[in-house]
Formats: structure tokens, sequence, C-alpha cells
């Protein structure tokens, strides 16, 4: 087993090299080969900092220039993008509640292209600085909480101080490009092998697309309300479920490489 601190520097490198674009199976490689170095020096009763210097931006400067870059980061940060607008636009035209007014697209753009990295950012910088530990799913949850508020309240406001809409979509034709922008993005995601959001598209439209299905129709109605609801907690149980068996899977496999 190797110390708090060779854990907490094995993080860090991972993440660092992470974004700087580096392969996953050369991050892998660095890691296994590191991770030996270090479990050998501790068990010789030497410290972290004989074998990595103590500085993880040092000890990345000696390797990362033998790493490729990995060129799949661009498709991620486009499917990033791509997926950010799905959350925000999707969901909308499949209920027929999309409103394409100078504010709200004002709003998006500041959702996706300021709060969202700024989030990323900090969840990053938190993670050098803490490691995995209950500090960051304090602060992990506790943004999340703020991006939900700031959405919620931006909404809000956007539905109080209503702007001139940009383009009216009949509800028929906004139903039909909704599903032909998921299935374009469900082709998208399976070329490049991203199953990830697959599952966030899947999320956020079933609970439109049923109760636009089964029922009247009008978002409004109680009975499309409802099964609108059913369906999201369904979603919430089902997603729940798969990511708390993913995360115990993913924990026993990093203790047998430790």
């Amino acid at each position: 087993m190797l110390s708090n601190e060779a854990e907490h520097f094995l993080l860090q490198l991972r993440l660092e090299l992470a974004s700087k674009g580096k392969k996953d199976e050369d991050i892998d490689a660095i890691e296994a080969e590191l991770r030996d170095h270090l479990y050998e020096a501790e068990s010789r009763g030497e410290s972290v900092e004989s074998v990595t210097g103590g500085s993880v931006k040092d000890y990345i400067k000696s390797i990362s220039n033998e790493l490729p870059f990995d060129k799949g980061i661009f498709s991620f940060m486009f499917l990033m993008l791509i997926s950010i607008l799905a959350l925000l636009a999707i969901p909308r035209l499949i209920s027929g509640d999309l409103d394409l007014s100078l504010n709200r697209l004002i709003f998006y753009a500041i959702i996706i292209f300021v709060l969202a990295p700024l989030e990323l950012w900090i969840l990053k910088t938190l993670l050098v600085r803490h490691g995995d530990t209950r500090t960051i799913y304090v602060f992990g949850f506790i943004m999340s909480i703020i991006m939900i508020a700031v959405m919620t309240i931006g909404e809000l406001l956007l539905s109080k101080f209503p702007s001139k809409s940009l383009a009216n979509i009949d509800d028929k034709y906004s139903l039909i490009i909704g599903l032909i922008l998921s299935l374009i993005f469900f082709v998208v995601c399976i070329i490049l092998k991203n199953w990830f959001f697959i599952g966030v598209l899947v999320y956020i439209i079933m609970p439109e697309l049923i109760p636009k299905f089964f029922t009247s129709g009008n978002p409004k109605n109680e009975d499309y309300i409802n099964a609108s609801l059913i369906t999201y907690t369904v979603m919430n149980v089902l997603f729940g479920t798969i990511a708390f068996i993913y995360f115990k899977r993913d924990m026993k496999k990093d203790n047998v490489k430790r």
C-alpha cells in the first residue's frame, strides 16, 4: 500500500496529464511505472520527493515531451459543448416549449462558455489540491447545487422579463427537429464510441419524450406533468443504480492495483 502522499501525487499527475491532452493509455502506463517506483522507495523508507522531485509540474516536464498529444480531447470537448446545447435545447424542442429569444440565447451562451468551463476548472484545481477526499465531494455537491440554482433563477428571470422571440416553431415541427437532432447526436456518439454522452441525452429527453406520446402532449397539462415526473424519478433510480455499480466496480479495480 502506498502512503496518502504518494496516492495524492499520482492523482495530481493524472489530472495534469489529462488536462494537457495526453492519451489515457499513456497516462495509465506512466502512473503504473511511477507507482512501482514509489512503492519500492517507500518500502526502503525513502520519501515521495526523492522519486518525484516534489513538484508535479516539474515531474511532468521531464516526461510530457515523450507522450503524444491525444487529438481525441478535441472530440470530447466538441461532444461536451454539443451535450450542453442538447441539455438546454432538445428537451424544449420535444416538448414544444423552446423559446428562441435574445435573452435566452445570451443566457445559454453564458452557461456554455463561462459557467461550465469555470466549474470544470474549479473542480480540477480542488482535485489537484485536496485529492480524492471528502472535501472534493462536498465542494462538488455545493457547486452542482449552485449551478442548478443559477439555471433555475435564470429561467425564472427569463419568464418574468421576456424579450422578443427571434423565431417561432410549430409544435409538430419542433418535435421532429428535436428527434432528428437527438438521432444525429446518437450517431456521432456511436461513431466516436462515447457512451457517456448517449446516457446524458437519454436521461434528459425521456422525461419529455414519453409524456409527449402517451399523454395529451401539452406540457402545461396535469397528465403531462405527472408522466414527466414519474419518468424523471425512474430515470434517476436507474442511472443512480448504474452509477453506483460502476463506481463500486471501479473502486475494486483500484484496490486490486494498489
